[in-house]
């Protein structure tokens, strides 16, 4: 349910919690971007959208642990979380299958495949508000001294396990009014929903990375072994915006 106060929208969740947009958060966040077939990756998407090419043949996945510090400006009750967020980078309205051509005449933003939390009223958010696709499951997301770790299920059992380990590069990009895009879908519809980040965000080469997927994860997403690229923040603030239903282009993905 909604309901607009001022210039900001507010949402009453299925849980009782009441959350005001544009979202306020704060978060560490350890990541990578590992390269994967894109015949697997086409199947997963809406017909909308298409992955995005890196290679012939090749698209990309971003698999990123994330410690929310914040939740919302004001929202008393709603406690931080930890996710994990599986986000296929894809472009709309693309037509062509090049390299890095859809750049040119697409709209690129992540798809979020899977978004694994640690609390019944970060599933609410996520759901009812934007149809991200969360459910819960134990995580743990550690920012230590040389890097963010990520857990995602039972840390003392060898099955079912993702492991992440992510070092910090020595580069930081500071982040000032940068906006990024999320496509989901909603009963059938599909949303983007755009969020403005600030802060630092570190980005470097996969050197001293350390990733474990369970084997139907990767198999799902047609993962290769090794990432790209990895990427830390410590402290990234972000505002998240409502979603907008996103009409479908013709013709929705490239002849092949």
């Amino acid at each position: 349910m909604t309901v607009a106060t001022d210039d900001r929208e507010q949402w009453k969740l299925s849980t009782g919690h009441t959350v005001s947009l544009p979202l306020e958060l704060s978060y560490t966040l350890g990541g990578v971007t590992v390269p994967a077939w894109r015949e697997r990756l086409e199947s997963l998407l809406p017909d909308a959208l298409s992955s995005l090419a890196i290679a012939p043949g090749v698209g990309c996945v971003s698999l990123v642990g994330i410690q929310y510090h914040r939740v919302g400006s004001a929202e008393p009750g709603f406690e931080p979380y930890d996710e994990f967020a599986v986000i296929v980078p894809a472009v709309r309205g693309s037509r062509t299958d090049l390299p890095f051509g859809q750049l040119a005449d697409g709209e690129v933003g992540g798809y979020v495949h899977w978004l694994p939390v640690t609390t019944d009223a970060s599933v609410a958010l996520g759901r009812e508000i934007w149809g991200y696709p969360k459910e819960r499951a134990p995580i743990t997301v550690t920012d230590g001294p040389r890097g963010v770790r990520t857990v995602v299920g039972d840390a003392d059992s060898s099955e079912d396990v993702i492991r992440l380990e992510v070092t910090r590069p020595r580069t930081a990009v500071p982040l000032q009014d940068v906006t990024l895009s999320s496509f989901t879908t909603r009963d059938g519809e599909l949303l983007r929903s755009r969020m403005e980040l600030r802060g630092e965000i570190s980005i470097g080469p996969p050197i001293g990375t350390h990733l474990e997927v369970i084997p139907n994860l990767a198999s799902e997403l047609g993962l290769w072994r090794r990432p790209l690229v990895r990427m830390t923040g410590s402290r990234v603030r972000a505002r998240l915006f409502d979603g907008e239903s996103v009409a479908t282009p013709t013709p929705a993905k490239p002849d092949r």
